[in-house]
């Protein structure tokens, strides 16, 4: 994903919180985190990761959510 890509989905999510918060609410069980970020320290502005899942945590309806987002759905599917 390009860095442009990133902002993209971060900006359209920030512009209407509710609908991103409804959109995980009602795909929580077909989506997952996934991030190819670079940064070797994994934070600051320029980690594109961890912004991603800054935004997942602060959109996702309930705790249950994010964790489906950010591992329960990738364990399932992988069998981690």
């Amino acid at each position: 994903m390009s860095p442009s890509a990133g902002l993209s989905g971060r900006n359209a999510m920030g512009r209407d919180p509710d609908h991103a918060r409804t959109f995980f609410q009602r795909h929580q069980d077909k989506l997952l985190f996934g991030s190819d970020c670079t940064d070797a320290t994994g934070s600051g502005d320029r980690c594109i990761g961890s912004h991603q899942i800054a935004q997942i945590r602060k959109f996702a309806p309930s705790k249950a959510v994010e964790r489906k987002l950010l591992y329960e759905n990738a364990n399932k599917l992988f069998r981690l």
